[in-house]
């Protein structure tokens, strides 16, 4: 009599990745880790198929891989595009839909070249860097934990979101260099160094370097709003994570009880990690879009007083300084609505769009590959589970 496979027929839990956003708030991510050692139902036959085994953690590290290059290279030039229509409060085209960019798009890059669409990605990377830093220095100086789960108390949770308050907080001035740099024009202004972004934003904190317009604003009254719209983008982002796991669990339980569970346990670690990232994906951009109008406000507030230069995206040919004299984000939103109607708390909105559709498309040419990859080098363990599990 064969020995029978122990099967957890409990439903998969997965735990929400940290959203640590870089430059900005939907900028750029850290994806949900994966483990290609870690024991599961799709480990459970390695022995036999070590061929499977090392496609697996081949798939592991490319889908790492593949994860940042998404995030923060491929991406990138859709940030700059909304930032720039976000700031530029003389526009009179919107881009509320992606495909009136596309004719900008082209003309932008005749005139200054392809590297114009990926300025200040390097100042992202260094924000990246200095989030992980800054947040992990917190958690070892105070006994606010730097991740929780679905299992942390209340308390966890509140020193948790009071550690990212005080991190976008400090991150502030250098969310304002990384800012300037991403939406200044090549052709009117010099290009950063790749430590500027830190130069800058020090220099923006104790006002130093060369004299600032008298409109530019002090770095305590954007403190508040700038930790606010981080935090709120942060805990809406997690949220809906968090109900898209439980519905997914959910879908695993109704599975049980169909006697399909089986099929679910075959899943493989790179599958599951494909299957996070598109709840990851899908989650930041509702919370990018629920978000989008303070996101817009806080940009401007940023930049006020600072006499950057950008692209004027009605023509994609031409250049214009970015003024304006808000006195503060309440006075910006009256202004807004007044000057340009609710409609210009979402200029730029059609280059969120595209920006996700990239990530959406790239991340479903990963999962079918994937697929296509299993097919041809793993063996299904499909049937030898429900084998072994009717015996």
């Amino acid at each position: 009599m064969s020995s029978k496979v122990p099967i957890d027929l409990q439903p998969i839990h997965e735990e929400s990745p940290p959203y640590t956003r870089g430059a900005y708030y939907n900028d750029s991510f850290s994806y949900p880790p994966i483990d290609p050692e870690r024991p599961g139902p799709s480990t459970a036959y390695s022995p036999e198929n070590p061929d499977a085994d090392h496609v697996q953690k081949f798939a592991s590290i490319g889908l790492e891989i593949s994860s940042a290059v998404i995030g923060s290279v491929i991406s990138h030039p859709c940030i700059v595009l909304r930032r720039q229509c976000q700031v530029n409060r003389k526009a009179t085209r919107y881009h509320l839909s992606p495909f009136t960019l596309l004719p900008v798009l082209l003309r932008l890059q005749n005139r200054q070249g392809l590297l114009c669409l990926w300025k200040g990605c390097s100042g992202i990377f260094i924000l990246r860097g200095c989030t992980i830093v800054l947040e992990t220095f917190l958690a070892e100086a105070t006994p606010f934990p730097r991740e929780v789960t679905s299992n942390s108390s209340l308390k966890q949770l509140s020193q948790h979101l009071l550690l990212k308050l005080i991190s976008f907080g400090v991150l502030t001035p250098f969310l304002c260099a990384s800012l300037a740099e991403t939406v200044q024009s090549d052709i009117a202004s010099e290009k950063p160094g790749v430590l500027d972004c830190l130069k800058e934003g020090v220099c923006r904190l104790f006002k130093l370097g060369t004299p600032r317009s008298s409109r530019l604003l002090p770095m305590w009254q954007l403190f508040g709003p700038s930790a606010l719209v981080g935090v709120s983008t942060y805990v809406l982002s997690s949220l809906i994570q968090s109900v898209l796991h439980w519905f997914r669990s959910l879908k695993l339980r109704n599975a049980q009880e169909k006697a399909v569970y089986e099929c679910q346990a075959s899943q493989s670690s790179a599958a599951t990690y494909l299957d996070n990232l598109s709840i990851f994906h899908f989650s930041s951009f509702m919370a990018s879009v629920i978000m989008y109008p303070a996101e817009t406000m806080v940009h401007r507030l940023y930049l006020q007083g600072t006499r950057t230069i950008i692209d004027d995206l009605d023509s994609g040919t031409s250049v214009l300084p970015v003024i304006s004299t808000y006195e503060g984000i309440v006075d910006c939103f009256n202004t807004i609505l007044s000057e340009e109607g609710a409609s210009g708390l979402y200029k730029g909105f059609g280059a969120l769009i595209l920006e996700y559709a990239i990530q959406a498309l790239i991340v479903k040419v990963a999962q079918v590959t994937f697929r296509e990859l299993e097919s041809l080098f793993g063996t299904p363990n499909v049937k030898r589970i429900s084998a072994d599990h009717s015996s």
